[in-house]
């Protein structure tokens, strides 16, 4: 392999749940190559504007549902004014290689909110949801950019642009785009079946709760 090629992707089944895994641990393992000087990170910007309740809910081994609390669910506008509201799916947050997860900045949840609103909208785009169209591949991973940029503005996660960078340039691959444009399997497009047992915010062992409504500084 020449120095800067991406190795070519494992060959492996398609289950939503792989593919969800593959889309960004793969994709970021291969960004990697940036740390050697191989690619441009891009830098990191002003953000846009968080605000509601990160709300999950565990339902198996690495999975989680995602369920937006109907009176403040989480909402991200970019820097180009478009309000993305994530509806309920099934996640993993940020499925960061095992190898990669002791450093800084990539720990599986380190930035939930941008993994959230990323998956929601390869989700959206996969499903064919209303206004699908109105967001692009190279969007999608500018988007979550943005997100992490406003997690840093906020003071809500440490100052880590390499981090962000590389996450970023994870997302923008050849290989994220081919499974962008792959027809939904598995659990794509699927409402998760807690999700109508949930009219509030919930409570109990099982759920991780982040309320952005009051967001608690880094310190």
């Amino acid at each position: 392999m020449t120095k800067c090629q991406s190795p070519r992707a494992p060959e492996r089944g398609r289950q939503s749940d792989l593919a969800r895994f593959l889309r960004r641990s793969v994709a970021v393992s291969l960004s990697a190559a940036a740390l050697a000087g191989c690619a441009t990170l891009a830098q990191p910007g002003p953000g846009g504007r968080l605000k509601g309740k990160l709300i999950v809910q565990w339902v198996g081994e690495n999975r989680f549902a995602y369920l937006p609390d109907p009176k403040d669910p989480l909402t991200f506008v970019t820097t180009d004014n478009r309000a993305i509201i994530p509806q309920p799916m099934y996640t993993d947050g940020g499925s960061i290689p095992p190898i990669l997860q002791p450093i800084p900045g990539f720990s599986p949840w380190g930035y939930g909110p941008a993994y959230i609103v990323h998956d929601w909208l390869f989700e959206q785009h996969r499903c064919g949801y209303p206004d699908a169209d109105q967001i692009s591949f190279d969007d999608s991973a500018r988007i979550l950019g943005e997100v992490i940029d406003t997690l840093m503005r906020e003071g809500m996660v440490p100052q880590n642009p390499q981090a962000r960078g590389l996450i970023e340039a994870g997302v923008r691959t050849s290989f994220a785009r081919r499974l962008w444009d792959a027809a939904p399997t598995g659990t794509n497009c699927q409402t998760p079946a807690v999700a109508g047992l949930r009219k509030a915010a919930p409570e109990g062992p099982t759920v991780v709760q982040i309320d952005f409504s009051r967001p608690r500084r880094f310190r």
